[in-house]
């Protein structure tokens, strides 16, 4: 399992690295493969499902899941991964200071990496699969939803995506490690 996990990450990154070359053409390429359909659900996409809608769907979660553990500690997993997240991308945005994209579809304020949105939806991917397995195959898939919106919107560039999505990735992990020494003690 740790193999497999160890070669996710190492894929993860190689594709960062070649993402550096090949910036500018994923960003043409889907600026340029935009049809009216897509653009108007990816927009519904950027400016709907945004942190208060994520922030009531992790508060809500923990009160349906079944009592197989402890609500109050899924939701301080979630929570805890949310607000960490959201706060070292906001932190980055400002040591980075990476414009944005000339052309996107939507505003987006401040800076372009790393993105928002994704390391938030990674840190909490493995922190919602720990808590609802059965459901893991469907927070993958609406997270990378929203990490691709971001580049088919024009807010992100492939590589800041890349990037926040591995750094998403490191920080549900790392919670998770820290989570169970703490419950080891």
């Amino acid at each position: 399992f740790m193999k497999r996990q160890f070669a996710g990450y190492l894929i993860l990154l190689v594709v960062l690295v070649i993402g550096f070359f090949i910036d500018s053409l994923v960003t043409n390429l889907v600026a340029e493969s935009r049809t009216g359909l897509l653009n108007t659900f990816f927009i519904f996409v950027g400016k709907y499902l945004n942190y208060y809608v994520l922030a009531f769907v992790i508060t809500i979660l923990p009160v349906l899941k079944k009592k197989k553990e402890n609500i109050v500690r899924i939701f301080l997993r979630l929570w805890s991964g949310f607000l960490f997240s959201a706060s070292l991308a906001y932190i980055m945005k400002i040591i980075f200071s990476s414009p944005r994209p000339l052309f996107s579809l939507i505003e987006a304020s401040n800076y372009s990496f790393p993105s928002g949105h994704a390391p938030v939806m990674f840190t909490l991917f493995p922190l919602f699969s720990k808590s609802f397995p059965e459901y893991k195959i469907y927070w993958l898939i609406f997270s990378i939803l929203i990490a691709f919106s971001r580049i088919y919107l024009g807010v992100h560039y492939f590589t800041d995506v890349i990037a926040s999505i591995i750094i998403g990735l490191l920080l549900g992990k790392g919670l998770i490690i820290i989570e169970n020494s703490i419950k080891a003690r």
